[in-house]
């Protein structure tokens, strides 16, 4: 786990306003873009490691997907007390249940490396909000399937209601993001 600093609410997504350290779990979106054809959740999971790792993070990182074999953040996350945090220092939640509430307290705008991506604002979950997966039609079928006309839920990097997960069905052909929670 990482020592950062701890921000109010609403702050600046790239800096925290606050200077209280402590520990938390670490969140990011990517800086790679992907079509929904990802490999399923293991292989994604993998990739959030990786980007991870080469950014100097260390731990074991997973995407914020699910499928419809039953794989979501809701059943297979860490949930605790522990607040998730990006790599900015700036907090997103306070713990598990505050990230699953339906709100998060910030954007998950900020990459592995620290910065704020500027294209590409959409990200595959195939989760709601809550944490929850969504309908087989929502995956891209099992995120294998990048062929036109087949569809993939989406959230919106800049959101902090609902959205930040669950906005939109987007063709798997596009190019998404993916989000990454430290394990």
């Amino acid at each position: 786990m990482l020592a950062l600093a701890l921000g109010s609410c609403r702050e600046s997504p790239v800096s925290p306003n606050g200077s209280e350290a402590f520990l938390g779990r670490t969140v990011f979106v990517t800086s790679a873009t992907f079509t929904g054809s990802l490999g399923g959740i293991e292989v994604a999971d993998q990739v959030c490691t990786t980007l991870a790792g080469a950014a100097g993070l260390s731990g074991r990182f997973r995407a914020w997907l699910s499928d419809s074999s039953g794989l979501s953040p809701d059943e297979t996350f860490n949930q605790g007390n522990v607040p998730f945090v990006m790599t900015s220092g700036v907090r997103v939640a306070d713990h598990w249940i505050d990230l699953t509430d339906g709100t998060i307290n910030n954007p998950i705008v900020v990459d592995e490396h620290g910065r704020q991506p500027d294209t590409v604002p959409v990200v595959w979950t195939g989760t709601t909000a809550s944490g929850q997966g969504l309908t087989v039609d929502a995956t891209c079928f099992g995120w294998s399937d990048a062929s036109a006309g087949v569809m993939g839920q989406v959230g919106e990097v800049d959101a902090i209601g609902p959205t930040w997960s669950s906005s939109r069905k987007a063709g798997c052909d596009q190019r998404g993001r993916l989000y990454c929670f430290q394990q």
